[in-house]
């Protein structure tokens, strides 16, 4: 879970891995999308704070967040579950 977790967040190598194309499929040999590539993609560029492509991109990024949080609350909800005990 923590692997997941972070896997998630990582940002630049799943920027290139993706080859920052927009595309989601069943397939797994078929290039997708991520989050964290549209955050960069929306970024790109000089923008005004205000501008409905970077608000979007922090709304990405909180959600992002949120995800990567969740996943760590239930990482370590399994590790207390299946923690042996010494006494």
């Amino acid at each position: 879970m923590l692997a997941v977790s972070r896997a998630i967040g990582e940002t630049m190598i799943v920027v290139m891995a993706a080859g920052l194309s927009a595309n989601l499929t069943a397939n797994p040999l078929e290039s997708v999308t991520t989050i964290t590539v549209q955050i960069v993609t929306l970024l790109v560029g000089d923008q005004e704070f205000d501008s409905p492509k970077t608000l979007a991109a922090f709304a990405l990024g909180l959600s992002l967040f949120v995800v990567t949080l969740v996943l760590n609350f239930v990482a370590l909800r399994i590790v207390k579950k299946y923690r042996e005990q010494y006494d």
